[in-house]
C-alpha cells in the first residue's frame, strides 16, 4: 500500500501530515466511492485550496501518497464458501474522467506474464485475508516508474466492466455469483481458467465531452445500436425514453472481442460508427477519437491520459451528433 494517514481532525494536522508523507498527496474521503470528492495537492498552496472545499469537522478525510504516473489495474476474483478462490485475470481501467472509468480493456497491455502472475496472486491473498466469498474485484494502482502494485480496495460486487472478463474467459460472472450465494462450490481450478483474445468496453454516457463531460439529460429521439459477430451491447434505453438528470449518466455499454488488441480496436471502431443516438449528446464521438489516438493505439496510457492526450490542443475537434430525426429515403 502507498503511504497514508489516519483520518484528519483539523487543517493544522493536515498540513503537518502532508509534510511528513511528502507531496504530492491525494485527499480522499473515508466513506467515499466512485472517485468522488478526491483532491490532489502538489504543494501547500494546492492543499490549502483543497481544504477550503471540504469540512474536516463533519466528514472524515485522509491522505495517501499520490502516484502521478500510474495505471489502474483490477483483478476479477471468484470465491466460494469453502475457501476456494480463483482469479479471472486483470482489467485495464486507466482511461478515466473525474477519477471514474470510461473505457476498459482485458487483458492489460502493460503487464508481463510475471507481473500478471504477481497481481493475480496478490488479489487472491487480499481476498483470503478477509475471508472473502462470492464474486468481487481487487483494485490496484501500478506505478509506471517502478512496476510496483499498490492496493486500493476490494469491490464486493459485480463491476460495470465485468463483461470484458466474461468474453475472454467464457465465465458467466452473474450466474456464478448466484450459484456461490446458493452454496455451490466453484468446482474449478486456477489452471482451468483460459484467456482468449482481447476485449474492450466503451461506456456510452449521456454527457458532453466538449463541456467537461457535463451530463446531457433529455429525450432519446432515435436509437440504433450496433450488432454482428464479437459485438455485445448492454443497455436499458430505446427511442422515446427519457434520460433523467437524477441518476448515473451511463445509458449503454459496448463490448467487443478480438483476437488481438489491434483487432479489438478495429471492431470497436466499426461498432461505434454503427451506434446512432440523437436527442441527447453522448460520449460516442469522444470514444471514436480515443480509438484513433496514436498513444492509445500503442498502449501508452495512464490514469491522466484523457487530460494529457485528449486536450483540445492535441485531439481533433469532436463533431457533435446532429439532434434530428432520421429521414426516410426511397429508391428512385
Amino acid at each position: 500500500m502507498t503511504r497514508g494517514s489516519d483520518p484528519l481532525k483539523s487543517e493544522e494536522e493536515a498540513y503537518q501530515v502532508a509534510e511528513e508523507i511528502g507531496y504530492p498527496v491525494i485527499l480522499k474521503p473515508v466513506s467515499g466511492g466512485g472517485g468522488k470528492s478526491m483532491f490532489v495537492a502538489h504543494n501547500k498552496e494546492e492543499l490549502t485550496s483543497a481544504l477550503h472545499k471540504v469540512d474536516l469537522k463533519h466528514q472524515s478525510f485522509y491522505f495517501e501518497n499520490y502516484i502521478a504516473e500510474s495505471r489502474h489495474i483490477e483483478v476479477q476474483i471468484m470465491a466460494d464458501n469453502y475457501g476456494n478462490i480463483l482469479h479471472l485475470g486483470e482489467r485495464e481501467c486507466s482511461l478515466q474522467r473525474r477519477n471514474q472509468k470510461i473505457l476498459e480493456e482485458a487483458p492489460s497491455s502493460a503487464l508481463t506474464p510475471e507481473m500478471r502472475q504477481r497481481v493475480g496472486t496478490l488479489a487472491i491473498k487480499a481476498a483470503k485475508s478477509v475471508f472473502y466469498t462470492n464474486v468481487g474485484t481487487v483494485e490496484f494502482l501500478l506505478d509506471r516508474k517502478t512496476g510496483e502494485f499498490y492496493f486500493m480496495e476490494i469491490n464486493p460486487r459485480i463491476q460495470v466492466e465485468h463483461a470484458i472478463t466474461e468474453v475472454i474467459t467464457g465465465v458467466d460472472l452473474v450466474r456464478r455469483q448466484i450459484r456461490i450465494a446458493a452454496g455451490e462450490p466453484l468446482n474449478k481450478k486456477q489452471e482451468e481458467i483460459v484467456f482468449l483474445g482481447h476485449a474492450i468496453e466503451c461506456r456510452i454516457n449521456a454527457e458532453d465531452p466538449e463541456m467537461k463531460f457535463q451530463p446531457s439529460p433529455g429525450l432519446i429521439e432515435f436509437y440504433h445500436q450496433p450488432g454482428g459477430p464479437r459485438i455485445r451491447v448492454d443497455s436499458g434505453v430505446c427511442a422515446g425514453k427519457m434520460v433523467q438528470p437524477y441518476y448515473d449518466s451511463m445509458i449503454a455499454k459496448v463490448i467487443v472481442h478480438g483476437r488481438t488488441r489491434g483487432d479489438a480496436i478495429r471492431i470497436m471502431r466499426r461498432a461505434l460508427c454503427e451506434f446512432k443516438i440523437s436527442g441527447v449528446t453522448t460520449t460516442i464521438p469522444f470514444h471514436q477519437e480515443v480509438l484513433k489516438n496514436p498513444h492509445f493505439c500503442s498502449g501508452d496510457i495512464d490514469t491522466q491520459f484523457i487530460y494529457k492526450r485528449m486536450t483540445k490542443e492535441e485531439k481533433p475537434k469532436v463533431v457533435r451528433e446532429v439532434k434530428q430525426k432520421p429521414i426516410a429515403v426511397s429508391a428512385i
